[in-house]
């Protein structure tokens, strides 16, 4: 622990600057560049939501933990700022990683022209096409086959095809000039958390789909100007949203657990609606339910602190090897072993006991820093900036050409790494979903839909029957 300073709030709102000059960097670095489609700033906003509400909250003069529980389990100033000083150099190092790749590794402008277009009239109906396959997925496959093991993944791939649906809406009408068309779709998003939390209990998963979204679309919008002040409406929505939800959350997830129908659930959310309140940075409630659940710097505090007791010893790559086979198919390796869930990690590593029924991720910067250190956090980020800036470049073509499922083979496997909450296992087993689903899917369905772009007489000649609203010259 010698590598970190003395913890006070003054310094900890020194290093709340720093992680919003690291945030503008990247920013700056995907607006100027000519191919970037939003990927590392989805990821930064994912990470942000958890670290810095919670050490947000240690800013404030007036602000000092009282709820049995934070007392409890040792919520304290020394913890978020050991924790969020981590994160700050994990954040700091990904920002590295992203520039590294746009240095040593950006796509030749000789290699932009790809070989073979996605024909257009199946790009202008495609977002249309794929939502619709994310609903059957969702609504259909998930509970079927997806109940199926190692088919659960692939079902969810198809279900995360909706947040490219709905992101490509949004290009697509901005693109046009259709002003109307692109606010529908952005304020659509909205309806993400709302699916899940009525259908499954939880905002999480509908809450980050809807922030994906929403940094795509940051990546292009302009002004800038606009663009930065949008930024903040949604950070300061985003807690708006959360410490509403918190407050209703066990009545809604007693409605959807209990079986309750439709009704009932509508119900508990409407009163979301009538309790409203508007997040209060002087209301201590509404920091304690952000210091409850929003601070993931108290967890990396805490295993800094243990690691630096001497109680026990790194992990030296124990969950990296569980990450390097979560590849791999249980369908396939029926005897693989049992990587075990992030809650037991984050006990071995920090000393705290968890109840069985309470949900902890571990998340990247923690599961890095137990295994060799402030070391390994700074290689792993650097690392992971590099490969999720190789996918964003390249993800960005698709758009620049308008083949958008050329955009979707880039970017789907990106939303596995975006899992800023979870385990190293969870992210590579998703990712590894996600490219299986687009390999299959290129090869059983797409790529028939493509053709020559230097030749012309292709162009008009043989289209595909399965595009009606096409008409082709003979």
């Amino acid at each position: 622990m010698d590598f970190v300073p003395t913890p006070s709030k003054e310094t900890l709102r020194i290093l709340m600057a720093c992680w919003v000059g690291v945030f503008l960097i990247l920013t700056w670095m995907q607006w100027r560049s000519r191919r970037a489609s939003g990927v590392p700033l989805a990821y930064a906003f994912n990470l942000s939501l958890l670290h810095v509400p919670g050490a947000l909250c240690y800013c404030m003069e007036y602000y000092a933990p009282r709820s049995p529980i934070l007392v409890l389990n040792g919520a304290s100033l020394t913890n978020t700022f050991v924790g969020f000083y981590v994160s700050l150099i994990g954040f700091a190092s990904l920002a590295v990683g992203v520039l590294a790749c746009s240095i040593f590794l950006p796509v030749a402008d000789r290699d932009v022209v790809p070989p073979k277009r996605l024909y257009p009239a199946v790009s202008e109906k495609f977002p249309g096409t794929v939502l619709l396959f994310a609903l059957v997925s969702f609504l259909v496959l998930g509970r079927t086959v997806g109940r199926i093991p190692s088919l659960g993944s692939l079902t969810g791939a198809g279900t995360a095809l909706s947040i490219v649906a709905v992101f490509l809406f949004c290009y697509m009408a901005y693109q046009k000039g259709d002003r109307s068309g692109f606010w529908k779709w952005v304020f659509a998003t909205s309806g993400f958390p709302f699916v899940t939390v009525v259908l499954m209990g939880f905002a999480n998963s509908g809450t980050q789909a809807a922030m994906t979204v929403w940094m795509f679309v940051y990546r292009f919008f302009r002004p800038r100007i606009v663009a930065l002040f949008g930024f903040v409406f949604l950070l300061f929505g985003a807690m708006t949203f959360y410490v509403n939800y918190m407050r209703e959350r066990d009545s809604i997830r007693a409605a959807v657990w209990g079986r309750g129908g439709i009704g009932l659930r509508l119900e508990k959310m409407r009163d979301m609606v009538v309790n409203f309140e508007p997040f209060n940075p002087y209301n201590q409630g509404h920091l304690e339910k952000m210091d409850a659940r929003l601070n993931q710097n108290d967890l990396v505090g805490k295993a800094v602190i243990y690691l630096a007791s001497g109680r026990i010893g790194f992990g030296e790559g124990g969950t990296l090897y569980a990450a390097a086979v979560a590849w791999v198919p249980r369908i396939l390796w029926p005897n693989k072993p049992s990587t075990g869930g992030s809650g037991s990690v984050v006990a071995r590593f920090t000393g705290q006991v968890f109840a069985d029924t309470t949900s902890v991720g571990v998340g990247q910067v923690l599961e890095l820093y137990i295994n060799w250190g402030i070391t390994s956090v700074i290689i792993g980020f650097i690392i992971y900036g590099f490969l999720m800036r190789y996918l964003d470049e390249r993800a960005a073509i698709g758009l620049e050409h308008q083949d958008y499922w050329r955009f979707c083979r880039w970017v789907l496997p990106s939303f596995g790494m975006l899992q800023a909450g979870g385990s190293f296992s969870e992210v590579i087993g998703t990712t590894a979903a996600n490219v299986v689903f687009v390999t299959m899917a290129h090869h059983f369905v797409f790529a028939k839909f493509y053709e020559d772009t230097g030749n012309s007489v292709r162009r008009n000649l043989n289209r595909p029957a399965l595009v009606p609203e096409y008409r082709g010259s003979k």
